[in-house]
């Protein structure tokens, strides 16, 4: 056999991203720590002022935070020991499937709060009527994050926790290795389609939808201060949304094409890199959300 390809294989792993391990400890280390503070430091601002904790716009916004310091304390942290140890911290299933757990169900969920996120922002601007009761928002409001949450863990847990198929754990990949569902046919395909593809597509189609229809109603009505307020809620989105699509859509379209039968060798490395570079949604997206955050920012130049 090959020793260059030995030597290869021992120092990146196979199935991790080619770079070497102390590159992607100290990548993820140097990234992990200012998100995580900028991350807490937003949420306790949202979560202190009753005004900004009442208002329903922002409750997407908290969810989102929660999800995103919770990989950065979970998946991001399981992966910093992975690298600076050379194998995985807990060698046991349970462990393996909780990582697992963690790195893509609180990824898909966040994708899929930013996909109803657009939906309900042309609800809250266009049609604020459906929520002008107690009883409406929590039908319109507060059922679909419920809802979504619920699936979603569901879901996850199944794939996971109690596969139709055996998942082997290797202690020397990131994450354990691939779950076994990737490997079926129909499970794999529902998945890429319904729970990654989907909420890409409808944060695409509706974030579209909700700046033409801003700037159409704009130009009818003559409401400049209300305008401005809708005008930050939008902006607000759509940087979010922004950051999540420019490293989500190419991940999900690798994953939808090998689930419809691309095979697994096209795009190999490629995939790999885009699973590690994932993890710059949530080192980015505090502070994306704090530059489209004027509140925020007036109080940061008050304390200075």
């Amino acid at each position: 056999m090959n020793t260059n390809y030995l030597l290869k294989n021992e120092e990146y792993g196979y199935a991790e991203v080619p770079l070497p391990k102390k590159t992607r400890f100290w990548i993820l280390i140097c990234f992990n720590i200012p998100a995580f503070i900028c991350a807490v430091f937003l949420l306790v601002n949202l979560l202190i002022k009753r005004i900004s904790r009442n208002e329903l716009h922002n409750h997407v916004i908290i969810l989102v935070l929660i999800l995103t310091i919770a990989i950065q304390l979970i998946d991001v942290n399981f992966y910093i020991l992975f690298a600076g140890l050379g194998h995985v911290w807990l060698a046991n299933p349970f462990f393996c499937n909780l990582w697992t757990f963690i790195a893509t169900g609180f990824f898909n969920l966040l994708a899929m709060l930013l996909a109803w996120a657009a939906i309900e922002r042309h609800i809250l601007i266009f049609h604020s009527i459906l929520l002008n009761t107690q009883k409406n928002k929590i039908i319109f409001h507060y059922c679909p994050l419920i809802l979504i949450i619920i699936y979603s863990i569901i879901f996850r847990i199944y794939i996971i926790f109690f596969p139709p198929c055996e998942t082997f754990h290797d202690y020397v990949e990131p994450w354990c290795g691939y779950p076994c569902y990737y490997g079926e046919a129909s499970l794999g395909s529902y998945d890429g389609i319904v729970n990654y593809f989907l909420p890409v597509f409808l944060i695409i189609i509706f974030n579209l939808a909700l700046v033409i229809r801003y700037i159409r109603q704009k130009q009818r009505a003559n409401q400049e201060f209300q305008w401005r307020k809708y005008r930050r809620m939008i902006l607000q989105l759509l940087s979010v949304s922004l950051l999540l699509l420019i490293f989500f859509v190419p991940m999900v379209s690798l994953l939808l094409a090998h689930a419809i039968g691309l095979p697994a060798e096209i795009g190999r490395e490629a995939e790999l890199y885009l699973y590690f570079f994932n993890y710059f949604i949530v080192f980015l997206l505090p502070f994306v959300y704090l530059a489209s955050s004027r509140d925020i920012f007036k109080k940061i130049n008050i304390l200075s």
